[in-house]
């Protein structure tokens, strides 16, 4: 797992802890070998939540660090969901809701901020036909995705998996389009599909 960061290095850059609590913190590591969040948190010098965000910060993880934002998880949720993903080439939040640790709207709502990309509720939205016919059916159901509508040369589509660049790739060859991705439930995008 890459840590970008070190942790005080992040601490101090956000805000967090002053040099001197570092420091003192860092002197108080030496001789008890505890983890360095744990005294920093000990001594009062930042909040419990706060370290959790910078330590998803430090391990690069941004969906992470929005859902520990939003007190959906803590760390040792993360860190685990993370431990897991080192060994099976799943996504993230695949992983947090198989854990039981997130809900899909959960996942969808830290993802919408995460990418900047809008939520819909697809049993509320009016699908246009001419989107449809954009995409053979058969593409659609091996990237998991639904167009919605076509508005200034954009094709609308809609996506639970906003990292699967092949997919975007794919769709703009095939429709010949620019895309623009929109965030929807698995289960609503393979419930229009079927």
């Amino acid at each position: 797992m890459k840590i970008s960061k070190k942790l005080g290095e992040i601490l101090i850059e956000g805000n967090l802890v002053s040099e001197q609590q570092l420091l003192a913190a860092l002197s108080i590591q030496e001789s008890s070998k505890k983890p360095l969040g744990e005294i920093l948190v000990e001594q009062g010098y930042i909040a419990k939540d706060k370290l959790e965000i910078a330590l998803a910060r430090q391990y690069g993880s941004k969906l992470g660090e929005i859902l520990i934002k939003a007190n959906v998880i803590n760390f040792d949720q993360l860190q685990r969901a993370l431990d897991v993903q080192k060994v099976e080439l799943r996504t993230l939040g695949d992983i947090l809701i198989e854990m039981g640790n997130v809900t899909q709207e959960d996942l969808l709502e830290a993802q919408s901020k995460q990418y900047n990309l809008e939520r819909v509720n697809l049993s509320q939205y009016e699908i246009n036909p001419e989107a449809f016919s954009k995409v053979p059916p058969e593409i659609l159901k091996h990237y998991n995705v639904v167009p919605l509508d076509v508005k200034d040369g954009f094709l609308i589509v809609a996506t639970s998996d906003p990292e699967d660049i092949l997919a975007v790739s794919d769709l703009r060859f095939i429709s010949g389009m620019h895309i623009k991705l929109v965030l929807a439930s698995k289960k609503e995008i393979r419930s229009l599909l079927e």
